[in-house]
């Protein structure tokens, strides 16, 4: 397996192959809802539906991942100061989707045009809190080159 997909040696943990998976299908689900409200079709929003409910699903192996990766953030320092907010972003993130789910799933007989501009409102909601956190997780990378195998010194 290896030799057909090299990057997988080289990672430090399986964090990032999780985290994107999320980030699509909540902001799928918020395309899609808007476009249902725009348009009161009734398909759009059950396919916004559809994509909350798969986002958190994959939410839930993104925040098993980064529980297992944690090991590479340092104690202490600003990187773990990065890390604390991400954690903290994404925990909320991910119970803002499984609400949101929940009251998808209950309501799902009844969703008026109201209700659809409720989720459509809260899934906007979820896309704030899912930049804030994700741009932590970036920062944790790209800034503080967490979980990032650095080449060694030329000899």
């Amino acid at each position: 397996m290896l030799a057909i997909l090299p990057g997988l040696k080289g990672m430090l943990n399986h964090h990032p192959l999780f985290v994107h998976f999320p980030i699509a299908f909540w902001l799928g689900a918020l395309l899609f809802e808007l476009l249902a409200v725009v348009r009161s079709s009734e398909e759009w929003h059950r396919t916004a539906v559809r994509l909350l409910y798969l986002g958190t699903l994959c939410a839930f192996a993104a925040v098993g991942t980064g529980l297992l990766a944690e090991k590479a953030v340092m104690e202490m320092g600003p990187e773990r100061d990065v890390f604390e907010v991400h954690e903290k972003m994404m925990y909320v993130t991910t119970s803002a989707a499984v609400g949101l789910c929940m009251f998808a799933f209950f309501m799902r007989k009844r969703f008026t045009p109201g209700l659809r501009k409720l989720l459509l409102a809260g899934l906007i909601v979820l896309a704030v809190l899912l930049t804030v956190g994700a741009d932590r997780g970036v920062q944790l990378v790209y800034q503080h080159a967490t979980s990032v195998r650095l080449p060694s010194p030329a000899k």
